[in-house]
């Protein structure tokens, strides 16, 4: 009596691959954000509002545009990071007001050409003068924050009538207008980077500079190009903050740069470059501002906030680090640190307040 053993067919192996970690890492941070929607809605009866999703879609375009920019530095590789979009996007709204006695347009090109402006500077010396991006943008967040205030007296600038672009402030069809800017950018962005040889030359570069120079990719040209982008789209940020608040603020900008690093990594894309997308970018800045919203609903107190939003974004990283062969690896891998937050948290909560 012969036995034969059963082999798998092809779709059954096909089936059998869909479920692997392989698969999960490849759906992104999308799985987190249906998460972060299914527990918000158990948490709050006010989470899935009109009106609430409607505003946490609006704040997140601001910080949303801002994360475009920086996925684009992020992916590109070199260990690139621009630390002075916060400031940058302060600039370009105080300078676009001083530019209101031109009319809108003035307002709107005196942003665009500041944020255009700042990132050629950090483009440049990143580029040609082989400084570290680290710290060119921090050296450059200084200036810009220092020529925002300058500029203003250190004061608020009330932008009136047409100069307030409340346009940009309106709704189409239900939808606001920032939440339309911000979609539209990210699909462009998304086209650049996978549809065009400048975006498919990024991904070379960020992942080996050194062969992206051999293969003939400019680098120079390209890690110049990713920062003008960046300070593009924060003179961008900077006309929407503008026209949602009708005034122009030296003090606008404040932590948006690590909250759209952030977006960046919880969005997939890791430091060290090579990999992401900019969908993957714009769900992670909505699983940043749902969480925030969410704890906001249920009065949690800002520094705690704040306290959350750093662990959740170690615990990303800690989970997505490039290398690590499964999420259980990874996950045995940061033991150590888990245990050493834990221990942290029980001494703080621990102390009296």
């Amino acid at each position: 009596m012969s036995t034969e053993v059963a082999t798998p067919t092809p779709q059954k192996q096909n089936l059998r691959r869909e479920w692997t970690p392989a698969a999960l890492r490849k759906a992104g941070a999308l799985p987190a954000l249906v998460v972060v929607l299914i527990l918000g809605s158990a948490l709050s009866p006010f989470f899935m509002t009109i009106d609430n999703i409607r505003n946490v879609l609006g704040l997140a375009s601001i910080i949303g545009l801002l994360a475009v920019g920086q996925g684009f530095v992020i992916i590109a590789g070199g260990a690139g990071i621009d630390l002075s979009i916060g400031a940058t996007l302060a600039l370009a709204a105080i300078v676009g007001a001083k530019m209101a006695p031109y009319g809108p347009v003035g307002v709107i090109l005196g942003a665009l050409f500041t944020g255009l402006f700042v990132g050629t500077i950090n483009g440049l010396g990143i580029a040609f003068g082989r400084l570290q991006p680290f710290i060119i943008t921090l050296g450059t967040m200084t200036i810009a924050t220092g020529a925002a205030f300058f500029l203003s007296g250190s004061n608020p600038i009330r932008l009136r009538g047409d100069n307030a672009l409340k346009w940009l402030s309106t709704e189409v069809f239900g939808i606001p207008v920032p939440v339309i800017v911000f979609v539209l950018t990210v699909a462009i962005a998304q086209i650049v980077l996978s549809k065009t040889v400048f975006g498919r030359q990024i991904y070379v570069l960020g992942g080996n500079e050194e062969a992206a120079h051999f293969a003939g990719i400019p680098v120079v040209r390209h890690r110049m190009t990713v920062y003008m982008i960046s300070g593009l789209c924060a003179g961008m940020g900077a006309l929407v903050l503008m026209s949602r608040l009708q005034t122009a603020d030296p003090a606008y900008g404040r932590g948006y740069e690590l909250a759209a690093i952030a977006a960046v990594v919880v969005g997939g894309a890791p430091l060290t470059g090579g990999v992401g997308t900019i969908r993957g970018v714009a769900v992670g800045v909505l699983i940043i501002q749902f969480i925030t919203n969410i704890l906001d609903l249920l009065n949690v107190n800002p520094y705690i906030q704040a306290m959350v939003q750093g662990l959740i974004l170690i615990a990303v990283v800690a989970l997505n680090r490039r290398g690590s062969a499964t999420s259980v690896q990874a996950l045995k891998r940061s033991v150590p640190l888990i245990c050493g937050l834990a221990l942290g948290a029980i001494l703080l909560f621990g102390l009296p307040h």
